[in-house]
């Protein structure tokens, strides 16, 4: 009989596979919920996905680090899904607004990818994203449950690979290895400057 156990990279792989089929179901479900009821509920409905992705994400976070859901850092006035800070930090006063210096990187998350129309997109988010840049002097990224397949190419060439995650493309099976993709750049990002 022939061993056809996995190396620890490969397991690791399989185990990441795992996680990002269990993000996209449980975000499935959370937006089977929500169905119907109207725009009025999409912001707790995105707030219910961000936490199913800082549950996953804060898994594989150092242990002087930590995730911080819908902040902002300061000298930006956008609300972000994810921050993620020095382990130590704590906002500014009485604000959710985290000082620069904490700040490690953003993140922005869409359950359903972007709703500008296909000529807009690539001026927008390079847009959205250059401003993010400047005013929070961080990196961030961009890290969508389900693209659709006109959006999907025009993002990644907006953005770029290391900026831009789609764990699943419309009509298609969930990208592989995506997650496990994100989170190497994550963990690249966090790595102090040598």
């Amino acid at each position: 009989m022939q061993d056809v156990s996995l190396n620890a990279t490969d397991q690791r792989s399989l185990n990441l596979m795992i996680e990002q089929s269990e993000i996209i179901s449980n975000i499935n479900t959370i937006r089977d919920m929500f169905r119907g009821r109207g725009f009025s509920w999409n912001r707790f409905r995105g707030n219910a996905i961000a936490n199913v992705i800082a549950y996953y994400l804060e898994n594989h976070l150092p242990n002087d680090i930590k995730l911080v859901k819908l902040a902002w850092v300061e000298g930006c006035a956008t609300e972000f899904d994810h921050i993620i800070v020095s382990k130590n930090a704590e906002p500014s006063g009485f604000t959710d607004a985290y000082d620069k210096d904490q700040v490690k990187l953003v993140i922005e998350i869409k359950a359903s990818g972007v709703f500008f129309k296909s000529e807009e997109v690539k001026a927008r988010l390079i847009g959205m994203f250059d401003k993010w840049k400047k005013d929070t002097q961080k990196p961030a990224l961009y890290l969508s449950v389900w693209e659709a397949k006109a959006h999907a190419k025009i993002i990644q060439e907006a953005l770029g690979k290391d900026v831009a995650f789609l764990l699943q493309i419309e009509g298609e099976e969930p990208t592989l290895y995506e997650w496990e993709r994100f989170l190497d750049r994550v963990d690249t990002l966090l790595k102090p400057n040598l």
